[in-house]
This record gives structure tokens, sequence and C-alpha cells, in this order.
């Protein structure tokens, strides 16, 4: 069973890619966070799986073989049932104005090949979020902790330990990850958000950790530092 299960995460993502290799990296990362992710290689197809069944998001390349894929951006964001969609522009191209360009038309996000995974992942949960369609359970429990997303309760042992904001979604990204190592980017990106300041550096987590693992107690045990990597919460 997939660790991420228990945060039935089951956003539909259309990926419009016509490189097989990339195309079959991104729905391999996707899939293994719990979406249900699909594929195809031009825009004629993509045209036809929108009006078919429109996805929650959409990752669109940009060089496709029958043509620009902010063609087709133009085109949702013309439509009144495709409009809200985000959508993630995935280029080879470098150039400031490339990027404007897909931007004014009305992409939510942009993201230059070779891309992260990790950044990828990062910026397609950011944009369900905001679109409300993250599908996260309300509650997370694991080794003693309980965590209740709607209310920002966080308990040990049945007993409430008051969190900061970021200690708090600091320790739901761990738990909905338990057992996997997650790197201080992956974490940056996630708890503090593309508005983080700039000069924020991955020292804050390893600080908000220390404050985390004061108040956890005995379940901070929990939080495995992985040298050279990140950290991990063994349930």
């Amino acid at each position: 069973m997939n660790v991420l299960d228990s945060r039935v995460i089951k956003a539909q993502i259309l990926v419009v890619e016509d490189q097989a290799a990339t195309a079959n990296l991104i729905l391999e990362v996707l899939r293994a966070e719990g979406y249900d992710a699909q594929e195809v290689d031009t825009l004629a197809k993509a045209r036809a799986r929108l009006k078919k069944a429109p996805p929650e998001l959409l990752i669109l390349d940009r060089n496709l073989p029958d043509g620009d894929g902010v063609a087709l951006l133009a085109e949702i964001r013309g439509d009144e049932k495709l409009a809200a969609t985000p959508v993630i522009i995935l280029t080879a191209q470098k150039d400031v104005a490339d990027k404007v360009q897909g931007l004014r038309t009305g992409a939510d996000d942009y993201v230059a090949k070779p891309f992260n995974t990790e950044e990828l992942v990062a910026r397609v949960m950011a944009l369900l979020r905001r679109a409300g369609k993250g599908d996260e359970p309300a509650t997370m429990e694991a080794a003693g902790i309980k965590l209740d997303r709607n209310s920002r309760k966080s308990y040990v042992a049945d007993k409430e330990v008051p969190l900061s904001a970021k200690e708090f979604d600091l320790l739901w990204f761990l738990l909905a990850r338990r057992n996997r190592v997650l790197t201080r980017d992956f974490l940056l990106q996630h708890v503090w958000g593309y508005d983080a300041g700039v000069e924020l550096t991955t020292k804050v987590i390893d600080v908000t950790l220390s404050h985390l693992r004061q108040k956890l107690g005995r379940p901070a045990e929990k939080i495995v530092a992985v040298r050279g990597f990140g950290y991990r919460f063994d349930a």
C-alpha cells in the first residue's frame, strides 16, 4: 500500500507531453502521490479529452507536434466550463518573453525543463489547494499524534499541544508522508510556500523542527534526520 493512501488524494490531472520519457516521469511521480494522472501527446487529443472529461489540473507542454500549448491555453481560458482549470505550462524554452507570454495567456504556473520532480509536485499541490481541490482528510493520526486540519488543533496522547502555524503544517506533511524521506527543499516549498521571503533558508526548517520536537515529547523520536537529505517520520 502506498504510504500516501491515508491522504486519499484523487484529483484528476491531465499531462499533455509528447516526449515519452518526460511524460512517464511526470505520471510516475504524480501517481506516487496518489493523483489520478493521465497523458496525451498532442493538442488534438488534449482537446478531445478536455471536452469529454475535464481534469482538475492540466500540465501542458508548449512544444507539441501539432502546435503551441499556449494556443490551447488561450482556448481553455475562453471556455466558460474550463476557464477555472489550473494550468502549469511545461517547456524547454527559458526565454523571459516566452514565460511572460504564457503567464499573460492565463497560465497559473510555469516550469522549465529539466525540472525537479519534487518542485513540480509542490507546485501541483499548491495550485490544487488554491483551487480547493486538494481533497485531504480533516484529520491525521500516527504514533499517538492527532492533527485536526479544520480546527488547526494538535494532540499528543489525547492532550492538546498548541503548535504554531508552521509547526502544524510541517508536522502534517511529515505524517502524511510517513516512512518517506522529505528533503528540506521539499518541505520549504510545501510549508513556507512561494511567498516566503528571499532571505528564508532551509535552516528555518531545522529550527522549526527543534521547537516541534520539544512540544511533542516522546513521539518526536519518530522524526528522524537523514543526513544530507532531510527528514522522515517513522510510523
